[in-house]
């Protein structure tokens, strides 16, 4: 009987340490995929920052570049209404044009 006994003790004490090597790998399981919960939800939320940093870097850009355009239009227009005109030259081009018509 005493290695009938022995032996279910050595099978009772791999039970156990079937058991909590169970709990330890669930425990880490459970470790991971907190942590990667974690991970990824940071990498959205850096993400989402990192997004709205960007758009808002575009449209403050495009505010500049479309105010930059209007300026630079605007400063065309006036050159071009200080250019005097040439009567005689646009009449000889007007001539031209009217006898190719022709």
């Amino acid at each position: 009987m005493d290695s009938v006994d022995s032996i279910d003790k050595l099978v009772e004490i791999e039970r156990q340490a079937a058991a909590i090597i169970k709990e330890a790998e669930d425990k880490a399981s459970r470790i991971l995929l907190d942590a990667k919960n974690k991970s990824e939800s940071l990498l959205k939320d850096k993400l989402a920052e990192a997004r709205m940093k960007f758009e808002s870097d575009l449209a403050a850009s495009r505010d500049a570049l479309r105010t930059q355009t209007q300026k630079e239009i605007e400063d065309y227009k006036a050159s071009l209404k200080n250019i005097p005109l040439n009567q005689t030259a646009l009449s000889a081009a007007l001539e031209g044009l009217l006898k190719q018509e022709a």
